[in-house]
């Protein structure tokens, strides 16, 4: 008990490499794998496209309706803010980007619009000032040019006359057209010109409010939705399927934060018991020294397995942050992946152990760890598919624990793979990860028996004086 102590004492006094490792760098990647589960999460069938802030400035005195109907009709979709009609507002509105689109009707827009009608002209344009920071005030800008058609539209169609004798001379005596209905019909462009007089604002009025109502009718103003009427079924994903992926993707983001901290903290605390001074102590106690390596070892590997259990749940605090149900995760899935983590755990222990028996210090214990562990996991799959991996890099992965563990993950959920959960792929993947501990133990062992039997080989050269 007392060994337990004093290794969890060490530990904590290098609580510096727990906090930049385990804590700093073991967010960072679960965030990283956060985002992308987050990317995946499933959103609705419609579209509903961001809303402008949309200020209508106007100088013709509502003729016509015009003001108000283009509010109304803009209000739609978009959100509708009031501006006092001063040059040093505007500006300022423009220039702090308060409004993405400002609409500005000029004096006598309405009689001009109404006259461009009668006289089949151009119709008038309303002065328009869009937002630069964003793509809304474009869109609402559109809008506003959408009122403008619908209202000359509804202004040409509702105040539009033919001559009956024109009608009759086309189409027969029957001025309705009926006759040459009978003899097959006709098109539009049959018909004769038709004529617009006495338009008044009243009439514009009317138009306007057409245009809202258009707006305004759902029926006829589909939100944009999705056809998944030729989808494939098999394509898309289930709720467990997609919480297969967000945990199992989570847990294997872990295997780098997870290396650093326990093969640099199991090297650190195993160095400082296996320095000159101490070790001597240790050998003149009543206890056997194997005795309390062992101790220490079981300790620093409970530790690794506390760091597990936090990671996993962490990572299942993520997947509800995500939107994503934990409860759709098969339970056999969990416990497989559960016990890949905690093997790569030991099999990091195990790594420290070697980097302490081979005498390494601090700075040689990072510098080997970050390199290796970059390795790992840029080998592994984590960071990019396997199938865009050089070959060379391909064959170093499989040569290394990160590649078998993350394969472990996928062969416990049966992810990527048509047959579903893989017991003896996850079996075999599991095995290697334990394999590469038992070799980092027993290597360790050989290097820590070398050093004891023939301390003289792997002692520092010094350079003495000899006075004669």
């Amino acid at each position: 008990m007392n060994t337990c102590k004093a290794t969890l004492r060490v530990l904590i006094a290098h609580r510096i490499y727990i906090l930049i490792y385990l804590i700093g760098i073991g967010v960072m990647m679960l965030a990283l794998g956060g985002s992308a589960l987050s990317g995946s999460r499933q959103v609705g069938d419609t579209f509903t496209p961001g809303k402008a802030d949309v200020a209508v400035i106007d100088r013709d005195s509502n003729r016509g309706g015009v003001a108000d109907a283009m509010r109304a009709y803009l209000a739609v979709d978009n959100e509708l803010t009031d501006l006092d009609d001063d040059p040093e507002t505007l500006q300022q509105a423009v220039a702090s980007n308060w409004v993405d689109l400002i609409v500005i009707i000029p004096d006598g827009y309405a009689d001009r619009l109404v006259a461009s009608v009668a006289s089949g002209g151009d119709a008038p344009q309303v002065e328009t000032v869009t937002s630069y920071t964003s793509g809304v005030g474009a869109m609402a800008s559109m809008d506003a040019g959408g009122f403008l058609s619908l209202t000359r539209t509804a202004l040409i169609g509702g105040n539009v006359t033919v001559d009956p004798a024109q009608l009759a001379e086309r189409f027969g005596a029957d001025a309705t057209g009926s006759a040459g209905a009978q003899s097959g019909g006709f098109s539009p462009d049959q018909l004769p010109a038709g004529t617009l007089t006495n338009l008044t604002l009243d009439d514009l009025t009317s138009a306007t409010k057409q245009a809202v109502d258009a707006a305004r009718d759902k029926a006829a103003n589909h939100a944009i939705a999705v056809d998944h009427s030729d989808a494939d079924p098999a394509s898309s994903a289930s709720a467990s399927d997609r919480a297969a992926i967000g945990f199992g993707g989570l847990m294997q983001t872990v295997l780098y934060p997870l290396f650093l901290a326990m093969t640099v903290c199991t090297s650190l605390v195993l160095g400082v018991f296996n320095a000159g001074e101490t070790r001597r102590r240790l050998y003149a106690s009543p206890q056997r020294s194997s005795t309390m390596g062992l101790q220490r070892m079981a300790t620093l590997c409970m530790f690794a397995l506390v760091v597990v259990a936090g990671y996993a749940v962490a990572a299942l605090a993520m997947m509800v942050a995500a939107g994503v149900d934990p409860s759709a995760l098969a339970p056999s899935g969990v416990a497989m992946t559960l016990a890949s983590a905690c093997v790569y755990a030991l099999m990091t222990v195990a790594c420290g152990f070697l980097l302490s028996e081979c005498g390494f210090n601090d700075i040689m214990a990072n510098g080997f760890a970050n390199v290796f562990g970059l390795v790992i996991l840029f080998t592994s799959g984590v960071t990019f598919p396997l199938d865009m991996m050089p070959a060379a890099m391909a064959a170093l992965g499989r040569m290394l624990p990160g590649r078998w563990y993350c394969a472990s993950i996928d062969d416990a959920f049966g992810i990527g793979a048509s047959g579903g959960v893989d017991v003896a792929g996850w079996g075999v993947s599991v095995g290697i990860v334990a394999l590469f501990a038992v070799a980092f133990v027993c290597v360790g062992l050989a290097v820590g028996r070398a050093r004891r039997l023939r301390p003289a080989a792997f002692a520092p050269a010094t350079t003495t004086l000899d006075e004669r």
